[in-house]
């Protein structure tokens, strides 16, 4: 009786499996698209505490960070800010517009390439190599700029990068 039972279990379990006698396959593409991309972060611009203007070059710089894409072409511009007259940057007094330091953004440590936006002339252009790429901007109040009073002076830039 053991025998005729295990050889039905047997038979169970060669009827329970499929009979394979055949296969087939085929490929599956597997794809990704990297487009070009870029973010700017600039970091505050700030000529410190000053008892007066005018009469010395005041200096400072700012970091304008970018995370660019590898091998992504990026031109940098800067417009020239919430307070300018014509192109002319200028820094108000928060509580008297009409009092106003001019200033200028720099491509450069000589402070000798103005930083605009017109592209391929005034802008900072260049390719991403390793993803992150630090820009310096360069600030600079004019020694010919005329005394103000005391208080607080901002303006606004927007630096953009085209990509």
């Amino acid at each position: 009786m053991r025998k005729i039972a295990f050889g039905f279990a047997a038979l169970a379990t060669v009827a329970a499996t499929p009979a394979l006698a055949a296969s087939a396959s085929n490929q599956m593409p597997v794809s990704v698209n990297v487009v070009n991309s870029c973010t700017v972060v600039a970091s505050p611009m700030a000529f410190g505490t000053l008892t007066s203007v005018g009469g010395v070059n005041v200096d400072t710089s700012a970091n304008v960070d970018l995370t660019c894409t590898i091998g992504a072409a990026y031109d940098v511009s800067m417009d020239v800010g919430s307070h300018a007259t014509g192109s002319a940057r200028f820094l108000q007094n928060t509580t008297d517009a009409t009092k106003k330091i001019p200033y200028g953004i720099y491509r450069d440590s000589a402070r000798t390439q103005a930083w605009g936006n017109t592209s391929g002339t005034d802008t900072s252009v260049g390719t991403s190599v390793a993803g992150n790429t630090t820009l310096v901007a360069y600030g600079r109040i004019p020694s010919t700029a005329t005394s103000v009073p005391a208080g607080a002076y901002t303006d606004t830039v927007t630096v953009t990068v085209n990509f």
